[in-house]
């Protein structure tokens, strides 16, 4: 377990760079637009969806459009100005209310699909908008929980190395800089695993799993009057 310090940090790295995102108009547009790259259905479902038919498939296509509606929307709704003043009553709600719709997508069981489109995908979308909004908020540890979720949910989609169709390439979420420092070579060889996506997996897993224990032993010490 590494000393207290190193999570401090480790948070303190994350706000920096999703605060400095935050900042950037023009980054957080090209943010949005590898987002709306990874949420685009395959031309395979979109043809598939278009022969079939039956009122079953008609309902499940509705809440699938409904989920991905409500992420889409809580993308826009991150552009500024939304976000430039977080602690105004108006910027305030709008977090809510962004926070809140977030939810379904980002709850969706790992396995399965929506509209198409990997669930893991979508909900690793929805997780790092989700630490957005916290960076927004001024929570940065659930901010770094969301993100460290978003990786381990779908790697590929934060790191920027999602493939569609087994050839094309869509970037990733995550500011490279944020990346880069977060996963770098060192880290990915002592998580282990099959690949790189797998050891970021690992390695996200691992720091959610040292902020969880940091959070425990500050409640235990804020009970016990230390």
């Amino acid at each position: 377990m590494p000393p207290r310090t190193c999570i401090d940090s480790l948070i303190a790295f994350l706000h920096h760079h999703l605060r400095a995102l935050l900042a950037d108009p023009a980054a957080l547009h090209a943010t949005r637009r590898r987002c709306l790259a990874l949420l685009t259905p395959t031309l395979r479902h979109r043809c598939r969806n278009n022969l079939s038919g039956g009122q079953d498939e008609e309902e499940n296509d509705d809440d699938d459009e409904a989920v991905l509606a409500a992420l889409h929307g809580s993308i826009d709704a991150l552009l500024p100005p939304s976000v430039v003043d977080g602690a105004a009553a108006a910027g305030a709600a709008c977090l809510a209310g962004v926070e809140e719709a977030l939810q379904a997508p980002a709850l969706l069981p790992e396995h399965g699909e929506t509209a198409g489109l990997d669930n893991r995908r979508v909900a690793a979308c929805a997780y790092f908008y989700l630490a957005l909004v916290r960076c927004a908020q001024g929570d940065a540890w659930q901010m770094a929980m969301d993100l460290l979720q978003a990786v381990a949910v779908c790697p590929a989609a934060v790191a920027g190395t999602a493939r569609e169709d087994g050839a094309h390439r869509a970037g990733g979420l995550a500011p490279r800089a944020l990346w880069e420092g977060l996963f770098d070579e060192g880290v990915l060889a002592r998580a282990g695993g099959t690949g790189e996506d797998d050891a970021a997996r690992r390695a996200a897993r691992r720091y959610k799993d040292w902020l969880m224990y940091y959070k425990v032993v500050a409640a235990d010490g804020a009970r016990n009057g230390g």
